[in-house]
């Protein structure tokens, strides 16, 4: 697909848009919505999960909470994923385990995040975090793109995101890790060339889903964000200023993961000149949990990414995550998730 095929394939309604567009216009009039319910194929409507609030006996998917797992249903072996936000789309405050990347391709749209009302314009970037109350209007021709992140992966696909300090390692590193964490960040981008080169990039390969795509896509956002960093870095909106003084908190959390099949408190105070108590209340006080939970919670991450995408042996996969008994693993897994790591493996693949 080429960038013109691409920019018309955009740009072009789909049916959901299109059903979407009327269902716009006919709210505008009682009489033409009336019109408009009274004849709705409620099996498409059912069968497509569109939302309706005026149809109030649609069984449709609960919209208020999306799952990590249910939008990789049938891309196990994806981090990332790129799509079109359908126009028209009724606005619906909802929640999300991933992280969300949305960018305008051409218009603009509205966003509303946690009380903030932000109007994002052609070219800018905004990425939402799991677990934040926000909805997303577009009501005109307008074209935006949702990438889907995985955020349980996320520390090992990425981990060079989170390897120097930036303002987008502080960003995801305290989602990541700690209790209090920025609702949003946004890259005003000025429709930089370079940005949307790399944006029609990802939404090429994540359409044309061909062999080693999910590698290419990896790539591709690392890229972006370095472009990002680089050219664009006084161009940066957050909803409150990030606290200089946990410059030194990201950077332990970054040693952490980088180093979480060996690392002990003991390296960890070698490392940045910090008592082992001093350093066990500073991680507890800022994610609320203790080092040995943070490791077990980075180890059995890497565990569920293992058993979803590779055909390991499980005492391979123990090994690989820094578990020196396979059987201690088997009991920890068992004990978090209340199924062995066999039969999880066996129900993700159901």
């Amino acid at each position: 697909m080429t960038i013109k095929e691409l920019d018309k394939y955009l740009k072009t309604y789909t049916v959901d848009e299109l059903f979407y567009k009327e269902y716009y216009l006919a709210k505008q009039d009682p009489v033409k919505l009336k019109e408009f319910i009274d004849k709705a194929d409620m099996k498409l409507i059912k069968e497509k999960k569109l939302i309706v609030p005026d149809i109030d006996d649609v069984d449709i998917m609960e919209p208020y909470l999306l799952i990590e797992e249910y939008v990789f249903e049938h891309k196990k072996d994806y981090h990332i994923l790129a799509s079109k936000h359908f126009r028209y789309t009724p606005e619906f405050t909802h929640k999300h385990s991933f992280f969300e990347m949305i960018y305008v391709y051409s218009g603009k749209c509205e966003q509303n995040i946690m009380g903030d009302k932000i109007i994002l314009k052609e070219g800018d970037i905004c990425i939402v975090p799991p677990d934040v109350e926000h909805s997303i209007s577009v009501f005109d021709d307008s074209v935006v793109i949702n990438v889907i992140i995985r955020s349980t992966t996320f520390n090992d696909t990425f981990l060079e995101v989170l390897s120097e300090e930036n303002i987008l390692s502080s960003f995801f590193t305290k989602i990541l890790y700690t209790k209090n964490y920025n609702n949003y960040i946004i890259f005003r981008t000025n429709n930089s060339d370079s940005i949307r080169s790399f944006m029609s990039n990802i939404i090429i390969e994540s359409i044309e889903n061909q062999q080693y795509s999910n590698k290419i896509l990896d790539n591709f956002l690392m890229i972006l964000f370095a472009h990002l960093l680089r050219d664009k870095k006084h161009t940066v909106e957050l909803p409150q200023e990030l606290q200089k003084s946990n410059k030194q908190l990201t950077s332990i959390l970054t040693y952490i993961q980088g180093n979480y099949k060996t690392v002990t408190l003991e390296d960890l105070s070698k490392e940045f000149h910090f008592s082992v108590p001093y350093l066990s209340k500073l991680i507890k006080a800022n994610t609320g949990h203790t080092f040995k939970e943070m490791i077990q919670t980075i180890k059995l991450n890497k565990a569920i990414e293992l058993l979803a995408s590779s055909d390991l042996k499980i005492r391979d996969i123990s090994d690989l995550i820094g578990y020196e008994d396979d059987n201690h693993f088997i009991r920890t897994f068992k004990k978090v998730y209340g199924v062995s790591p066999n039969q999880y493996r066996k129900n993700i693949m159901e």
